[in-house]
Formats: structure tokens, sequence, C-alpha cells
């Protein structure tokens, strides 16, 4: 195996290939191996080119064919290797043993259709050698700056998006639609594939030193080391944006399983929170890629989410901030000193709270810029939207009137030289949502020219906006949050380490294991007789609640296995055989353990905690509203461990019902503090345990001042 400075060096010699050498190079024209040659042969890559074909004598385009890659006099790079199947493993073999870095492998043929054994057999010899490869069967690569094509034979615009996908057409499509964007282009392409080999989280490293990527956009349906890319994703969003598309999420069944927490957790779902955890700033649909790309590269962080909406009509404002507010962002009212110099500029306007209807039209259009200015020095506003019919002056269009003199389209004009400049003067980002982008007039050229984003739809507008929200506040706080290391501590518990697979502890158990990682939990005692039942009653001067303890039974209450508001020795006696009885009728083969003796607690607002380990990511945690909001509206988020204090909290901001957290119907507020402690104890208690599959700490009640788990599992 290669050490990773080695590999590093041969992922860059893959992607930036000083020679490339064509395995199965052909003279016939029709043929993808002429197609590969011939391109690169007569375009401005200035790297050596080789063919390779051991049936084959001559020139192809011009170039010696050589019957291997070991024949080549220089040692090369990349190997893109487009010959029928059973070839690859002796041609990756030849370049291997002649210190090429890498390949790209074209070919199918492979696990896709059964040949399982030729695909590992492909593995083992780069474990061998040391080469890397992408595929096989991929489409190919790019790398747009030193005009490589491999695979794809689009020709891409030149820009600062680069792209890692699992599908070769979707490569394909980004570069079609970035060559129709206005100033927006790729950098790279790189099909990846089903992981075979090259692993997303090792190509990291190559596009956060690579000059020429602004941004890297992933499109993954599922990930062989999803741990190590988390590790890996922090990293390097930390120095660049990095967005990802996530194929077949409605597809994500959930999952049966003893717990809610595994019920609830929908692949989707968990990979979303566990992936803006690490600042991987998720899309929903391949159309917001671009729109998302363009305000990352081009804009300043927004410092917060509160946007000032300034336009000419006020049906136009009113739909944008209902857009901006329904994507998570805010529209406040601006300072009286900013509404007082804005009446100045606009004496007519009917609002100038925000957002503004500026009532601005011909030559008045050089008001813009001015208002722009004010609004952004409002320290209530952190960013800009500019919108309607921006852009429109002196070019008409879009079946809105306008006017059309050169005195309007020259006002609008200095108006966006100015605009251009003020997003790096102020250090706040400015947007522009018209509705005459298909005119391109010379004024949205200018600010599109400066980075400025300029969007048609208030959809792509929110979305941009609260991407550059999200991944500002991941920038501020990326110090604070998990790296992803799960270790076991000093070897985990011992009541855990000892259990055998397949385990479900016992409740009073898994209370046991929570109390040693000083996880609050309701008293309890566990009772093997009527008459210790009783016992245990006497500790308690509340009402009681009793619960079977059997480890075949985990749906108590369906088993008539639970009673709520028990008191007195003799109603303590009674339930007790009751209880028993019912478990034994429930199940005739369960063991039964005893019968759970606790004090009823008065209510708190009820949550539910959990964890799970995903087959992608590994051991995630679960936070969520309790009682009937997790059954009904499944409200809950997820957060990869170790959890830290900030990502604690980020889970707990991050449900819908948030308020009723937060002192709701007159209610007080509870302990947050508290809720985070116990978050990162369980996290805790996860990460240092890799035998629990399925945790789960339902309900759990928060007060004013404290937190307490009322019932427990853990299977193992």
């Amino acid at each position: 195996m290669t050490s990773h400075d080695q590999s590093s060096d041969r992922i860059e010699r893959i992607l930036d290939p000083k020679s490339i050498a064509i395995a199965g190079a052909s003279a016939d024209e029709a043929k993808r191996g002429y197609i590969a040659t011939e391109r690169l042969v007569n375009s401005a890559y200035d790297g050596e080119v080789y063919p390779v074909n051991p049936s084959y004598e001559g020139e192809i385009v011009g170039r010696q064919v050589y019957p291997s890659v070991s024949a080549i006099p220089e040692r090369v790079d990349l190997i893109y290797v487009v010959t029928p199947a059973g070839a690859v493993p002796e041609i990756l073999e030849d370049a291997g043993s002649a210190d090429a870095a890498g390949a790209v492998i074209f070919s199918a043929g492979f696990s896709e259709v059964g040949n399982e054994d030729i695909e590992d057999e492909l593995v083992e010899i780069a474990d061998e050698y040391g080469i890397r490869f992408l595929g096989p069967n991929v489409m190919g690569m790019v790398n747009v700056p030193k005009d490589i094509y491999l695979g794809i034979d689009t020709e891409y615009s030149e820009g600062g998006l680069s792209m890692i996908s699992q599908s070769g057409n979707l490569g394909m499509y980004l570069g079609v639609v970035t060559n129709a964007a206005r100033n927006t282009g790729l950098s790279h392409f790189v099909s990846i594939g089903n992981e075979a080999d090259l692993k997303f989280h090792e190509l990291l490293d190559y596009f956060a030193n690579d000059d020429s990527t602004e941004a890297l956009v992933l499109y993954v349906e599922g990930m062989d080391e999803g741990r190590a890319f988390l590790q890996a994703a922090k990293q390097f969003a930390e120095q660049k944006p990095l967005i990802m598309l996530k194929g077949g999420r409605t597809g994500a069944g959930k999952s049966s399983a003893a717990s809610h927490t595994a019920s609830l957790a929908g692949d989707s779902d968990i990979l979303e929170d566990v992936y803006a955890q690490a600042g991987v700033v998720t899309v929903d649909s391949f159309d917001d890629i671009v729109p998302v790309g363009q305000i990352l590269t081009g804009q300043p962080p927004l410092a917060g989410r509160n946007i000032a909406v300034m336009t000419e009509a006020g049906g136009v404002a009113t739909t944008s901030a209902d857009s901006l507010v329904e994507h998570g962002l805010s529209v406040p009212e601006l300072t009286e000193e900013t509404q007082e110099k804005l009446a100045e500029l606009f004496p007519h306007s009917p609002n100038l709270k925000n957002p503004i209807d500026t009532m601005v039209s011909g030559e008045t259009a050089s008001l813009h810029d001015d208002a722009a200015e004010i609004l952004l020095s409002d320290p209530n506003i952190d960013g800009l939207l500019i919108c309607g019919s921006y852009g429109g002056y002196g070019v008409g269009g879009a079946g809105i009137e306008l006017p059309t003199d050169e005195a309007s389209a020259t006002a609008q004009i200095e108006s966006a030289r100015r605009i251009a400049e003020l997003p790096a003067e102020y250090d706040k980002p400015v947007v522009v949502n018209s509705a005459f982008t298909p005119e391109e007039s010379e004024a949205l050229a200018i600010l599109r020219d400066a980075n400025v984003p300029v969007y048609d739809s208030f959809r792509d507008t929110a979305i941009a906006l609260r991407a550059l929200a999200d991944y500002s506040e991941f920038l501020e706080t990326a110090d604070e949050r998990t790296d992803f290391v799960a270790t076991a501590g000093d070897g985990g518990h011992d009541l855990i380490r000892n259990a055998g697979a397949g385990t479900i502890l016992a409740e009073h158990e898994a209370k046991g294991v929570l109390e040693d990682y000083d996880i609050p939990v309701a008293p309890y005692t566990l009772a093997t007789s009527a008459e210790e039942a009783v016992e245990a009653a006497a500790q308690y001067d509340e009402e009681l609640a009793m619960k079977i303890v059997s480890p075949q039974i985990q749906h108590k209450t369906e088993a008539g296995g639970v009673a709520l508001g028990v008191s007195g020795p003799e109603e303590v006696r009674a339930t007790y055989e009751e209880l028993v009885e019912n478990a034994q009728a429930y199940d005739p083969d369960a063991t039964i353990d005893g019968v759970l003796v606790s004090p009823m607690l008065e209510e708190g607002v009820e949550v539910i905690i959990g964890a799970i380990q995903d087959e992608e990511v590994g051991p995630v945690v679960m936070f969520g509203l309790g009682g009937i909001f997790v059954e009904v509206l499944e409200d809950v988020t997820f957060g990869a461990v170790p959890l830290t204090e900030r990502d604690a909290r980020q889970m707990i901001e991050g449900i819908d019902g948030k308020e009723l957290l937060d002192g709701a119907r007159d209610r007080p507020d509870i302990d947050d503090e508290a809720l985070v402690e116990l978050l990162v104890d369980v996290s805790r208690l996860v990460a240092e345990n890799p035998e629990i599959t399925e945790l789960d700490l339902n309900p759990v009640f928060c007060y004013e001042d404290g937190v307490s788990v009322i019932d427990a599992s853990i299977s193992l």
C-alpha cells in the first residue's frame, strides 16, 4: 500500500497529468480510442500523448503507437483505458510496474454486469503496485484549464466550479448548464463511479489546493467510507465551499427496528443533517447547483440572516420577502436613521421599512446605488437583495413597460458600476433578482462581471441566500464543531463489552449504563417479587409507575406490561402480579426479570434522544420532540458523534418545534444547558461503545432546572 503522501502525489498526477497514454488507441475514427487520442493531440494540452495498442504498429494521429505502457521510454502519469474488460487487469499491472500514477478506466463489463471477480482483481493490482484508478465503467475526466478531455466530447467554458460525480451524464449535463449560464464555468470534472479504488474523500485534498477550483460540487448516491469523508469534508469546507446533491433520497425506506430512533431514521434525513454538520452545502435539485455556486464563489459571507429587499413595486417586494422568510431568512425593520435617509431619496415611497418600495423610474434609476449604500450601512442588515425591474431601463422587454431612452439606460449603467463595488466595500453580499435577465442589459452584465449574482426566479434567489447563510455560519463556528473522530476511550462499558451481539439490555441495565456516564435517570428499583415491589414502593412518596422487565418484550404497553398512578402496598402487590400475568400471556416463552418500580415524576417538556449506527457515516445521535410529536410530526435532527456543545445546540435549534422548548403557551423555558450536556454525554457513550446499534431514551422530561431520562433501551 502507498503512504498518504505518495497517494496524494499520484492523485495530482492523475488529475493534472503531464503525460497520458491511451490504452486501446485505434486508427478507426469511430472508436473511443481514436477520439480520445485525436482530441488530446489536436488540443491545447501541452503534455505528452502516447497511443498504446499491442496489435497495431505505426502511428495514430501522428503519434507513435507503443505495444504497452512499460514500453514507453518516459514515465507516464495517466492511463486512459478503453479496451474490453478482460484486457484491463493486464494493462493496469503493466502500468503499475512502469510507475504510472493511475488510470481512468472507461471500459465496462465489471461489477455492474456481475463480473465482480475482475473488478476485485483490479483492486488487488492497485494495492500491490500503489497505482490508483477511477472506475471501471466511468465516463472519464476533464481538466478544463489544461484542455484535457477524456470521455467527454463537449467543450466546457472555463470557470471556478469543479465536480466529482457518481454519474457521468450529470457531469456532462453540468457542463451544458454552465456553458449556457453567464459568468459560470467548470475547472474539473471527475467521474468516480462506484469507488472501486479512489474514494470521494481521497480527492478533496487536490481540489482544496487547486487554484482554479473555487468551489467543489459532488453528486453522491452512496459512499464506501462515509466517516472518512466527513473528516475530509470539514477540512475542505473550512477552505472552500463544498456543494452536494445526494441521489436516491426519496427511495430510502425506514428501518423496521426495536427503537423509535431507527424507525425515524430515513437515510436522507441523517445524511442531510450530518453533511451540514461538516459544512457541506446540500442542494435538493440539480437546478440549484449553479445558483448556489454563483453566490458561494462570488460574494462575501453573511454575518447573519437579515436581508434588505429593494424594489420598485409592492407585489414584488412582498413576494420576495415571503420567499426569503420561507427559506429561513429574515427581513427585519430598518433603523429610524436608515428610514430617514431613504425618505430623503424617495419622498413618495409607500414603504421604507423593509422591504423597500422605491418607486424609482427613468433617470432616477441612478438612485439605486445611493439606496443600496444606505441599506448596507444599516447595522440591522447583513445582505441586500435588489429585485424587480432592475436591469430593464433602456432595454425594455419581459412584457413590462419601462423607459427605454438613453438617459435611463445610462443612469442604470452608472448605478450598476457603483453597486458592483459595494460587496467588497461593506463586506456584505448583494444579489439581484431581475425580470430582465433574458435581455442581458449592460447594467446586468456589469454586475455579473463583478461576480454579483443575477437570478431570474424568487426561488433561486432565496435558496442561494440560504446556502450562503448556512455556509457563513459554518465558517464562523467551524472550530467549535466536531472533527468526526470517534474513539473508544478506555475500552467502553464492561456490561456492554461482555454482552453478546444481538443483546437488548434490560431497562434497569440500560439505565445503569446511563448513570455510569453521568446521564440523569429517573429513580428506579428492580423488584423480582410482589413483596420486593412493596418494599421498593415504600422508598417513594409519589404515585408509582410499574413496568415489566423482559428482554423479549420491548413494547411493554402493547403487552399490558405498564401501569401508572399506582399507590398503596395492596395495589402495588396486585399490580406486580397482574403485569407478570399479562407478560406471560403476551409471550409464554419470555424471560421475566421482574418489575421496575419508579416514582411518577412531574411531567416536563417531552423530548426523545436516540442513536443508531448508520451504514454510511457510522454512529449518529438523534434529537426531537417526544410524545405525540415524534409519532406524528417526525420532527427530529441528527448529528454524527462525537458531538461538541456547538453540535448539540445546532441539533436542538434545528427542530421545527423549537418554540415548544422556549416557553410556548406560558410554559417555562427548559434548561437548555442541561439538554446540551445530555446530548454530549449520550454522544460520548455511543462513541466509546461501538457495539451499540440502537439507543432510545424516550421520553426524556425537560424542566427549568434539569432533565431526567424516564425510559431507556439499548440494543447491541
